[in-house]
């Protein structure tokens, strides 16, 4: 990846994405995101294709309305009732793993978001995030404090 204009979105991408299906719920798309650190979550239709993202704003969105209507202590049990399907965020960009990372970032920045879908061929592969772009710029930054040691 020496040179940035030929990098591509797979050589940096996250792998083995974490995703969920439409028909499961808001709470698992809660636990999800808590377990493991995340703030979107693609989600796909019974094929495997991606349908749509849970985004941590959306998510809060729903959480909050839900404490409102129905207290705290019955949260856990309404989000249970919730399917994927009615909460999702059905407008999203993806990328190809072939798209030029410039191209990538471009995007995530245009449209301020904190991550984008790799789809190949209709089907998820990776998820490329903000995350990824800082790891590279701080191993660059490395790379080049430790030329000039």
């Amino acid at each position: 990846m020496s040179n940035a204009t030929r990098a591509r979105v797979a050589d940096i991408m996250t792998r083995g994405v974490l995703s969920l299906r439409d028909d499961q719920t808001l709470f698992e798309v809660r636990e999800l995101m808590g377990e493991h650190q995340i703030r979107n979550v693609p989600i796909l239709d019974d094929t495997g294709r991606p349908i749509g993202l849970a985004t941590q704003k959306n998510v809060l969105r729903e959480v909050l309305t839900v404490t409102d209507q129905h207290g705290y202590a019955q949260l856990d049990h309404h989000l249970a009732q919730i399917p994927l399907s009615q909460v999702l965020e059905p407008d999203f960009n993806t990328v190809s793993s072939d798209t030029p990372l410039v191209e990538a970032g471009r995007l995530l920045l245009n449209y301020r978001q904190v991550s984008l879908p790799v789809v190949d061929d209709g089907t998820l592969v990776g998820i490329l995030s903000l995350v990824d772009y800082v790891r590279v710029f701080v191993d660059r930054l490395e790379a080049e404090e430790l030329s000039l040691a």
